[in-house]
């Protein structure tokens, strides 16, 4: 199973900080940390520190993306790893593209195989086209046959991850188990709760403790100590 860090540099997805991300790895003698992220704010800081104490980093960008821009389509999510200093370059590009173009999305039917090779691509379990279509009525579509991909699958205890996962295994690809870590420990889950409350606030909406107008937040399980707990 692979861990799936994301730090507070993606705004309101977790409150794991780069010295609390650090001491896990430190402490658990961890040989490379994947850091799965919303933004490219924290990578330099994420590469020295981690440089420093011969630890390998594994970055990959979730970035929104569609099929083709043509068609009426919700977007979706995938997330891109630079396989080296090219491929780095390259998400950069996707992830200025996604954030300035007017689908404000990577439009995945106009890159080719050779455009992507230095780029492996993931599913995310949560947030992918699949989720769209099950849970949202999303009208998504992605073909990424001619790409160097893999799907992430996870177990949560989340009530959607059965259907997620059901759906994968229909279409007979690659996965890869993995584990998305947002905070430390499941005692950290309520100040997290109230972290993503506050920073997804609408106006009319105010958060509270008992009413933190979050839909589907119903988990603990998004934590280092799950995964410890998982893989012991």
């Amino acid at each position: 199973m692979i861990p799936l860090f994301k730090s507070q540099f993606s705004i309101g997805r977790s409150i794991l900080t780069l010295d609390r991300i650090l001491d896990i790895a430190e402490i658990n003698e961890l040989k490379e940390v994947v850091l799965v992220e919303d933004s490219f704010y924290g990578f330099r800081a994420f590469n020295k520190a981690l440089s420093e104490r011969n630890i390998k980093l594994i970055f990959g960008l979730r970035i929104s993306v569609l099929h083709d821009d043509s068609q009426e389509e919700t977007p979706s999510k995938l997330i891109f790893f630079a396989k080296n200093n090219e491929g780095l370059k390259k998400v950069k590009d996707l992830y200025t593209e996604a954030n300035t173009s007017e689908a404000k999305a990577v439009v995945m039917k106009n890159y080719s195989t050779e455009d992507f090779k230095d780029i492996r691509i993931a599913v995310p379990f949560y947030d992918s086209y699949l989720c769209n279509n099950l849970f949202y009525f999303g009208m998504s579509q992605m073909d990424l046959s001619k790409f160097d991909h893999t799907y992430f699958v996870e177990d949560n205890n989340h009530p959607f991850d059965f259907q997620i996962k059901q759906a994968i295994d229909e279409l007979g690809v690659e996965t890869k188990e993995t584990k998305s870590i947002f905070y430390k420990n499941k005692d950290d889950f309520h100040a997290f709760q109230m972290y993503k409350a506050v920073c997804n606030r609408r106006q009319g909406k105010s958060p509270t403790f008992s009413n933190p107008n979050l839909n589907h937040f119903c988990s603990d399980e998004f934590c280092w100590e799950s995964y410890k707990d998982a893989t012991v």
